[in-house]
């Protein structure tokens, strides 16, 4: 998926995360299959892994914007 280390261990997390997710609803047989192509998914729409985590400020004001927007007749 990406040849950047950080890239690649985010992508793992992501991973586990999902498959941890997954495990106490899906076979055995078919939890890792499933994990792959949730994260192909993923990859093909252009998601990306978030390498650090938002400072408060910033991850506060984008959640205020979107509660906001969604608040907003369409």
């Amino acid at each position: 998926m990406a040849a950047d280390p950080d890239i690649e261990a985010t992508w793992k997390t992501m991973r586990a995360a999902v498959r941890a997710i997954l495990q106490p609803h899906i076979q055995a047989a078919l939890l890792e299959d499933d994990v792959t192509a949730i994260a192909d998914w993923l990859n093909a729409n252009g998601w990306k892994p978030p390498l650090r985590k938002l400072d408060p400020i910033i991850a506060a004001g984008r959640a205020a914007r979107d509660h906001a927007a969604r608040k907003e007749p369409q």
